[in-house]
């Protein structure tokens, strides 16, 4: 999956949907987010609540520019969502 321009409030509902589908329980769900230019609350609250559904499998974040990966860290998200992951671009 591609994530391309800007995610906020108004798109969650179209992500949400679209990882719904695309997640396998077991299996790793890659989003790469090379063309993501922004990212606002909202649209990290799906990626959160989307990657439990993948159980073992990973949400693996690709391409994730400097900006996001600070946040990601500030946020502690390696420790509270397991089997989020992200590298950078």
């Amino acid at each position: 999956m591609h994530l391309v321009g800007e995610l906020d409030v108004t798109g969650c509902d179209v992500l949400e949907a679209a990882l719904g589908e695309a997640a396998r329980p077991g299996r790793d769900l890659v989003v790469d987010c090379a063309r993501l230019a922004f990212i606002d609350a909202a649209g990290i609250d799906v990626l959160v609540r989307v990657a439990p559904a993948i159980g073992q499998g990973r949400l693996r974040l690709t391409n994730v520019r400097a900006g996001l990966a600070e946040l990601l860290d500030l946020l502690n998200l390696r420790a509270t969502v397991p089997n989020l992951r992200w590298d950078t671009a």
